[in-house]
């Protein structure tokens, strides 16, 4: 078999993925530069198929640049049917060692848990199950793969578009995300809120109000500088003394500003910012991706909490889609239980485990992970699976 490249993290070699036999032609990249050739394209499939940001290039490239784990390699199939892009599934590879002994690697989408969440495979419409199809049976051909894709963070609605014939998966429900279905008014979304909410609202806009020189924002260039003042207000309180803010970590740093830079270039980039005496206290970074606003990250000073300036800008940008239309959902990309109160509607993530079908019976990899549920309710047993699990499989030395 002819080889295109061996995998720096553990000199395993990958196959040259050539053409399958529906015609469709893949493509393997592992190079950032390279893959940026794509982009174009790449971006217009995930406006196309009306999917997620974390879907485009821009933010996979991002995330590969500046947040992919120290000894973690990656590379990105590319589905072409003629000179048309049909499919991109872009893959993470953790190197692992069995007993010390037998070494694999881990298939992954990207995934992080402060920035990058819910990639699948993106497919275009009418060809999504060949095109899915292709990329499974390429990556269960790769030598010492662990045969396992795991997925993570997933809408529960998208799992169809992780099976693919010959295969199977574990699904674990894992949190929840929350929106809100644009639709009617504004007085009709507010009226709908609870009275005593409500109220706590109008009172603290009013507040808002009487200060000198408040001003609301509503902007999509000017990336660069607000992007800094954007870190500047998250950077505050809880989230620096959690060390969970951006600017607690300087590849989160790098991170916010490659993926702010090339969104503003391809104007999906949104933001929203309170401004007191002149000086942001209160910012939103949202992210338009067709009909859907991705709230991806909110933050205030602390300093101004007497005046809810976070809870005020909230109320805010959605009074802002349900006027302009913009949008006909607000996705909030997270299940917090502060967000109950603005009458959000649900939907389950779930993290999903792919394996060929003949290995069903494959305890090490399958069973546990059926497991899981199970084990995640009582965190004794879990406390005590983990550090087995940390004693056995061990990262693979690099």
């Amino acid at each position: 078999m002819k080889l295109v490249c061996k995998s720096p993290e553990m000199g395993i070699e990958l196959p040259d993925p050539g053409c399958s036999g529906s015609g469709i032609r893949l493509e393997i990249v592992r190079d950032c530069t390279e893959l940026q050739k794509h982009a174009e394209a790449w971006n217009r499939l995930v406006v196309e198929t009306g999917q997620r940001p974390e879907l485009s290039c821009a933010w996979i490239v991002s995330h590969l640049e500046a947040r992919l784990n120290p000894g973690d390699g990656w590379f990105c199939l590319l589905a072409y049917n003629r000179q048309q892009l049909v499919g991109v599934l872009p893959v993470v590879t953790i190197p692992r060692c069995w007993l010390g002994r037998f070494k694999c690697l881990r298939f992954e989408t990207p995934y992080d848990i402060f920035s990058t969440g819910a990639v699948e495979a993106l497919l275009r419409r009418g060809c999504e199950e060949n095109v899915f199809s292709v990329f499974i049976e390429y990556l269960w051909s790769i030598p010492c793969a662990c045969c396992c894709l795991r997925f993570r963070g997933l809408p529960y609605t998208r799992l169809p578009n992780t099976v693919s014939r010959g295969s199977s998966f574990v699904a674990d429900v894992d949190g929840s995300e929350s929106f809100i279905a644009v639709q009617g008014s504004a007085e009709e979304y507010f009226g709908a809120l609870s009275k005593k909410f409500y109220r706590n609202y109008c009172r603290t806009g009013r507040r808002i109000q009487e200060q000198a020189d408040f001003y609301f924002r509503f902007e999509t260039g000017n990336t660069e500088i607000n992007a800094e003042k954007f870190m500047d207000i998250e950077h505050q309180g809880w989230k620096a003394k959690r060390r969970t803010s951006i600017r607690s970590e300087e590849s989160y740093v790098k991170f916010f500003r490659l993926l702010t830079k090339r969104l503003g270039d391809l104007g999906w980039l949104r933001w929203a910012f309170l401004d007191l005496g002149g000086e942001p206290v209160a910012g939103q970074f949202m992210v338009q991706s067709g009909d859907t606003l991705y709230v991806v990250k909110i933050g205030y000073n602390e300093a101004f909490s007497k005046l809810a300036p976070g809870s005020t800008l909230f109320g805010k940008v959605i009074e802002n889609v349900f006027e302009s239309g913009s949008a006909k959902e607000i996705n909030f990309m997270s299940g917090y239980s502060w967000l109950d109160d603005w009458n959000v509607q649900m939907r389950p993530l779930a993290n999903v485990a792919l394996f060929p079908a003949n290995y069903r019976r494959w305890g090490l990899c399958k069973q546990p992970m059926q497991l899981r549920s199970l084990i995640n309710r009582n965190q004794k047993i879990k406390n005590a699976v983990n550090l087995f699990s940390d004693r056995i499989f061990n990262r693979a030395a690099h």
